[in-house]
């Protein structure tokens, strides 16, 4: 289950929506596990064949910083990742598109 209130996850969702619709993205990491505090951060990967471009990245990691979200957003590209890291990812994790 995820621990972040309603209003955080449509923030969450409408900047997903705008700068990577086509693309699945996964929560995972303390927020998912239950284990996260206050300022804990979201660990979301992003699920791509290929990487994501530089200038996407750097906008979607911009949208999350100027947002109303008072923490922190990681994002993971999922083409660009190690397997270990993918195999960890894996055993827990929330689509949330």
């Amino acid at each position: 289950m995820l621990t972040i209130t309603e209003q955080e996850l449509q923030i969450v969702k409408a900047i997903l929506q705008q700068y990577v619709p086509e693309y699945s993205v996964w929560a995972f990491g303390s927020r998912v596990k239950g284990t996260a505090k206050p300022y804990s951060d979201l660990d979301l990967a992003i699920i791509t064949d290929q990487p994501l471009s530089l200038a996407i990245h750097a906008d979607l990691s911009d949208a999350f910083s100027e947002s109303d979200l008072t923490w922190k957003v990681d994002i993971v590209d999922w083409a660009t990742t190690d397997e270990r890291f993918r195999q960890i990812i894996e055993q827990q994790y929330e689509i949330l598109q």
